[in-house]
């Protein structure tokens, strides 16, 4: 039983540093204190919402219905996100090798695997479900077999999404191996998660009332349809042993099935999705030649398109932009009217030209918020010494990262920006003034971030996540994206308020930041060298 505690522990560590906190204190106190302070805020954060919800439901009898919407949302939530994350928890793990290669029964393997994606689980949904179970706790004051129900509950309500998610994760997995871009999916997934979040977040009074108008429907098509919120709230409502015991003995059941099932094909898919990667090495392949600056950007845009957190960080500020445009279509008159709020004196002739500021505006806002060269350096990794032994310019190599970076950008703001022109009457000038912006504001967002990049860079991170979201430089250019976007919105509207010619608020701005873009590429060109050199790995 020991070794099984040994490989079971070993197997928990390797995969897992996404929920380390990295800081250069070592001590004990702040990688236990950080965890602890971040999981109370979103548990108290889940919390807020359910007590809402429970005192909307309050006024129509239906108290239990809290608990059955958290349990399908968590569900759900754990089925999406398990689709994707089977394939890197199942599947080529890094320590295949060495488990494959010592003297257990291959099964331990797979139950190993299946464990460490349960227990990864299990913690998730107890982020959305406990804030709900206390909720329900505080104002019913139930019993305490409530308590026992609910604990089991936790331990059993990720089974059923997990073993459709695995199974799933499975095929996919197996399918996916022999395309490229199959991290495009999981991207795509992200990104929707958010905006149905944001969705969520904007329409919340209103789904509130639509919830609690249809109560009593939407509880029994729950209950009905999903087994494990059906059981669960027929516990709570009449505890039965047998029922209990019934729970248990049906999650069980399904999950030995599963595991049999999966079984069977699991390692046969798993050497295959090796013996992919070796026998692409018996191709034919032809040789070309490229420029250094070509071959770079070749490499930069297949980093970036082959990270999945890298994607969705930069896509989604661009995702956004696109929306943005769309609803400044749509709701152009509403906006115009608030924005003639700041000077009665305007007149409809000039509030109509107002459209081209507006679009400076989202094209800022979108450019300085997306910095993708605030990663790029750290995420070399150790390969960064590869760059070093390189024949080229330091200063080359850096421009091929900023060069990236705009290729991925200004074909999502150009989509927005032809978007704006198809729908306004906009003239040559201010077309003109547009794409130089759409060009400019991501030039210079860029350009700081790889100089932001080269100064802190984080070359110990083991993986991308703690690289694009807990770095220094990340941080640093999302503050000064922030001070930029206001900047930007002060200058644009207050030359608004002074009824100054469209013409010129946008060429004024555009200016001052041409000649920042020139200081900027000057630092750059002259510090690179000496920041690139130093960073060690």
């Amino acid at each position: 039983m020991k070794k099984y505690f040994s490989l079971i522990k070993a197997s928990m560590s390797e995969g897992m540093n996404i929920y380390r906190i990295s800081t250069k204190n070592k001590s004990n106190v702040t990688k236990i204190l950080l965890p602890v302070v971040l999981t109370l805020f979103i548990i108290g954060s889940i919390y807020t919402y359910a007590d809402t919800i429970f005192s909307q439901l309050e006024t129509v009898n239906m108290q239990a219905l809290v608990l059955s919407l958290f349990i399908i949302i968590t569900s759900l939530l754990t089925l999406i996100e398990g689709v994707y994350k089977s394939g890197n928890l199942l599947f080529n793990c890094k320590d295949d090798n060495l488990l494959l290669s010592l003297p257990i029964r291959k099964s331990t393997v797979l139950f190993i695997r299946i464990l460490k994606f349960y227990l990864f689980e299990i913690a998730y949904n107890s982020l959305f479900l406990l804030p709900a179970i206390i909720v329900y706790a505080v104002h019913m004051k139930p019993d305490i077999t409530y308590y026992i129900v609910s604990i089991i509950g936790l331990l059993l309500f990720p089974i059923v999404p997990i073993l459709v998610s695995s199974l799933i994760g499975t095929i996919i997995t197996f399918i996916s191996s022999k395309f490229k871009g199959k991290n495009m999916v999981q991207t795509i997934l992200t990104i929707a998660f958010i905006l149905g979040i944001m969705y969520i977040s904007s329409n919340y009074q209103q789904l509130l009332t639509d919830i609690t108008n249809n109560a009593a429907n939407i509880n029994n098509f729950i209950t009905n349809i999903y087994y494990p919120a059906g059981a669960y709230i027929n516990l709570v409502n009449e505890f039965n042993i047998l029922k209990l015991l019934e729970f248990i003995a049906v999650n069980l059941a399904l999950s030995i099935i599963t595991i049999l099932i999966i079984g069977r094909v699991y390692f046969n898919i798993n050497s295959n999705v090796k013996s992919m990667k070796t026998k692409k090495s018996n191709k034919a392949y032809k040789i070309t030649t490229s420029s250094p600056i070509s071959a770079l950007i070749k490499k930069e845009f297949s980093r970036f398109i082959n990270s999945t957190v890298f994607v969705t960080n930069a896509g989604f500020g661009l995702v956004l932009f696109i929306l943005g445009c769309i609803l400044l279509i749509f709701n152009y008159d509403n906006i115009a009217n608030m924005i003639t709020q700041i000077n009665p004196n305007m007149t409809i002739e000039y509030t109509n030209s107002i459209i081209s500021i507006l679009l400076f505006a989202l094209i800022a806002s979108c450019s300085f918020m997306t910095s993708i060269t605030s990663s790029m350096i750290s995420l070399e990794g150790k390969s960064l010494n590869i760059l070093k032994s390189l024949p080229l310019k330091v200063f080359t190599i850096v421009e091929s990262k900023v060069l990236t970076a705009i290729l991925i950008m200004f074909p999502c703001i150009l989509l927005g920006d032809v978007i704006i022109f198809t729908t306004f009457s906009f003239d040559a000038i201010s077309i003109l003034l547009t794409l130089i912006a759409s060009i400019l504001f991501p030039l210079l967002t860029e350009t700081i971030g790889i100089i932001v990049n080269l100064k802190y860079p984080r070359m110990d991170a083991q993986n991308d996540t703690e690289v694009v979201k807990q770095s220094m430089s990340s941080s640093i250019c999302v503050f000064i994206g922030m001070a930029l976007v206001a900047i930007t919105c002060f200058l644009l509207f207050k030359g608004l308020e002074l009824l100054l010619p469209v013409y010129i608020v946008s060429l004024s701005v555009l200016t001052i930041y041409a000649v920042i873009q020139v200081i900027l590429t000057i630092i750059l060109y002259k510090t690179c060298n000496k920041n690139f050199n130093n960073i060690s790995v």
